[in-house]
């Protein structure tokens, strides 16, 4: 069973991710690329969310699908991202 905070980064970037491509259940390390079950335009549309919803900039040496992969590396990018800007206050 998981257990985590309804408004964690993990927790909002799941649900995002699974209204968006209709699926019951993800687990946080399914890679949705390589499943082939999204696509390159899904990946934009990933990106402008993290910005609006975490207020981060994802800038072109981000664009990496590592980054994007799986919920686990979507959280770990954005906890990276808000680190950077807060250390660079």
């Amino acid at each position: 069973m998981r257990v985590d905070n309804v408004n964690s980064p993990q927790s909002i970037i799941r649900s995002y991710i699974m209204e968006n491509i209709n699926v019951a259940e993800l687990d946080d390390n399914f890679d949705i690329f390589e499943a082939g079950i999204v696509n390159s335009l899904f990946a934009i549309e990933l990106m402008t969310f993290l910005e609006k919803t975490f207020a981060i900039k994802v800038t072109m040496d981000d664009l990496d699908m590592e980054n994007f992969k799986t919920v686990n590396s979507t959280s770990h990018f954005v906890q990276r991202k808000k680190e950077a800007t807060h250390g660079s206050v």
